[in-house]
Parts: C-alpha cells; structure tokens; sequence
C-alpha cells in the first residue's frame, strides 16, 4: 500500500510525481518527511503573520500519530 502524504497546512493529500510541491522538514529516523503544496505556503506567507509559536503548536497539535 503506498504511502499517502499530507500537506502540514491544508492536511489534503500531496501526489509526488504530480503536486508542485515544497518540503518544510527533512525525514530524520524519529520523523517522517513534511510537505506542503507550493499554493498553501504562499498563501500562509501572504497571510496574517504567525510567530514560531504557533507554527509549532499547530504541528504538534495535529501530529497524526499522536495518541
């Protein structure tokens, strides 16, 4: 079954071969690899200012095997 891979921003699903797509964080070994569509980057760039904060309360809140 192949991986299905996320956007971290509109959580809709990224087709590699595809998407244009841009990667926000390398996969590490504790880690899998965060994507996102070109289009919701710069839309969230665009957007209302986020700090880091809630950049990275966003991610850890809606980490998809968190229990």
């Amino acid at each position: 079954m192949p991986e299905v891979v996320l956007c971290c921003d509109c959580k809709q699903p990224i087709n590699k071969p595809t998407d244009d797509y841009v990667v926000i964080k390398k996969a590490t070994d504790n880690y899998p690899e965060v994507l996102a569509h070109i289009a919701c980057e710069q839309r969230r760039a665009t957007s209302s200012p986020r700090t880091f904060v809630d950049d990275f309360l966003r991610r850890v809140w809606s980490w998809p095997g968190k229990p």
